[in-house]
């Protein structure tokens, strides 16, 4: 049996786990995230000695925000709320402390999607389009058997397609970006919009029946997704669309009204599947190490 090293960092934790080639997560650490370069690199590497103890992994897969220069190890843009992440080698840091490993580093969307692919939603189909709902929108594009990166490594930044031009103004520079509406922050900018108060995203999908406030923005949320939902099956036509991250918690409150949007709003409707990600939490781990285990290049 082959083990790996999977990684994930994330906007408030890092976190790692052993990972079988049955995609079987086996052992678990996780810290909290640093908003310090160094640090963070560090937590990384303490992270890796400390699950390599009790097995003998052949490498280690990095899931990090950002635009990922995957043949380098290195980022490219800046991703999430590390001070100077963008222009940091770590491929290079890494191998300094574990010389014989493989080291693998790519876009965490990417690492999620990956998983899918592997044992979860996406397993079977030739191609695959995913998008993460967390604080912000991710996205993944997958093509007979590999992950389609782009000639500068920014293929699938979905969240940077633009939902509404001239738009809030985004981090990445644009204006409108569908992030900036759909996902964790958007949902609770579009609440203070309506209301000009502050709730959080979970309190607002908690309070939709009794807060008029909460159900215009979750009424906005459902209309903007399957907008931007019919936007990528026009782009791209997977055989499948699966929507993973950390929003699909509450998608009880809203999915069949999304896709009976989505169903209102398409050109042709042709039963192209959109579902739910099976794999949430553990989904960036286990595709980190699938790097390693299945060979991705």
């Amino acid at each position: 049996m082959k083990y790996a090293i999977g990684i994930d960092l994330g906007g408030t934790g890092i976190k790692g786990g052993v990972v079988n080639e049955l995609g079987e997560i086996l052992i678990k650490k996780s810290v909290p995230t640093s908003t310090v370069n160094t640090e963070v690199l560090e937590n990384i590497k303490n992270i890796i000695q400390e699950l390599k103890e009790d097995y003998e992994i052949i490498g280690v897969g990095v899931g990090s925000p950002g635009t990922i220069d995957f043949h380098e190890g290195k980022v490219l843009t800046i991703g999430g709320n590390v001070t100077d992440w963008e222009g940091t080698e770590i491929k290079k840091y890494l191998l300094k402390s574990f010389p014989n490993m493989a080291i693998k580093i790519d876009n965490d969307a990417n690492c999620a999607g990956l998983c899918e692919m592997w044992i979860g939603a996406g397993k079977g189909h030739e191609s695959a389009l995913a998008i993460t709902l967390g604080t912000g929108l991710g996205g993944f594009l997958y093509w007979k058997g590999d992950l389609v990166r782009g000639a500068r490594y920014r293929a699938s930044e979905l969240g940077h397609t633009i939902l509404y031009p001239n738009g809030r103004l985004c981090a990445c520079g644009q204006h409108g970006c569908t992030e900036r509406y759909v996902g964790g922050t958007g949902l609770e900018e579009n609440y203070f919009h309506f209301s000009d108060k502050r709730k959080t995203g979970e309190e607002i999908m908690a309070s939709i029946d009794y807060d008029e406030f909460s159900k215009k923005t979750v009424d906005k949320f459902i209309d903007d997704l399957a907008s931007f939902l019919v936007t990528c099956k026009n782009f791209y036509d997977p055989s499948i669309l699966i929507i993973g991250g950390g929003v699909i918690n509450s998608s009880d409150l809203w999915w069949d009204e999304v896709l009976e949007k989505y169903k209102e709003k398409v050109n042709a409707f042709d039963d192209m599947p959109i579902v739910k990600a099976q794999y949430l939490n553990s989904a960036g781990i286990i595709g980190a190490a699938s790097l390693i285990l299945n060979e991705y290049e």
